[in-house]
């Protein structure tokens, strides 16, 4: 079950994953590990709160399992209740020191914050578990390219993707080296992979589109973005607008009304909403 649950996951089948996990949950209440899961599947699907009422239970289960608060800590970090998730981290790391996962959160958390030296000496913890893991070169590739050196960066992040084709932490890495050395069709490329495989990274669909438009390419930029634009939570004023003014490129104007009357909804006395509304009324 857990396993089929996990596939359903990695496919982007969100409701069925959680369906299940809700089943093998119920079925065996005391199971930590069904528990886990089922938070995990809950994040997933956007539920935190109902997420963090699972991975309660399943530390109430199993007090002594470093996973389960290493869930816990991952939840935490998606909340940004960043002190919490380090002592969830830190409790993880105390029961297994052994954890690979929680030095590599860390290194990308002192990434995150410019701590390049803490990021290579959690990367150094991480790599003592095990050195051959691929998600280290994306710590390697993302520490040469705050050096940076991009081409560095580019260099060791492609070879590790011919090695682990999959991953999507490297693709990830190795889109914002293609950024850095300004090779935007490959960066484009790069992160429309990490979307395949994590259908739930949806920001990086206007990252694909802002990279579309320095191509010169507007109708697919505003394609990228559909996603987005039919979301309701993240179809914002801003990104209407940013839709719109794709549209007029694309010499497009009846299609940019339909996204610039959205944003003069929200934002009438925008000057960047109204010049754009004018010029498609023109």
């Amino acid at each position: 079950m857990h396993d089929k649950i996990l596939d359903l996951l990695r496919r982007g089948e969100t409701d069925a994953a959680l369906q299940q996990a809700r089943v093998a949950a119920s079925a065996t209440p005391e199971d930590a590990a069904a528990q886990r899961q089922l938070a995990i599947v809950l994040q997933q699907a956007g539920d935190y709160a109902s997420a963090r009422a699972a991975i309660g239970r399943a530390i109430e289960l199993a007090p002594d399992d470093p996973e389960a608060h290493f869930d816990l800590a991952a939840l935490l970090f998606s909340e940004r209740e960043h002190d919490a998730a380090q002592a969830a981290l830190g409790r993880s790391i105390a029961l297994d020191p052994n954890q690979f996962e929680a030095y590599l959160i860390q290194a990308q958390l002192a990434l995150g914050r410019g701590d390049l030296d803490e990021a290579e000496r959690q990367r150094k913890l991480a790599a003592r578990v095990d050195d051959a893991h691929p998600q280290l070169a994306a710590i390697d590739g993302m520490l040469a390219l705050r050096r940076g050196d991009g081409q560095l960066a580019q260099q060791i992040l492609a070879t590790a993707v011919q090695r682990a084709p999959d991953e999507p932490q490297l693709l990830y890495a190795l889109g914002f080296a293609y950024m850095q050395l300004g090779h935007l069709a490959f960066a484009e490329q790069a992160f429309r992979k990490v979307v395949e495989r994590v259908p739930a990274a949806t920001n990086l669909h206007a990252l694909i589109a802002d990279l579309l438009r320095q191509q010169g390419r507007p109708a697919d930029a505003v394609e990228a973005m559909a996603p987005l634009l039919a979301d309701p939570a993240k179809a914002t004023p801003g990104l209407a607008r940013l839709a719109g003014e794709l549209e007029l490129e694309a010499n497009r104007p009846e299609a940019a009304l339909a996204h610039l009357r959205q944003a003069l909804a929200a934002r009438p006395d925008d000057p960047q909403v109204l010049r754009a509304a004018l010029e498609a009324w023109l």
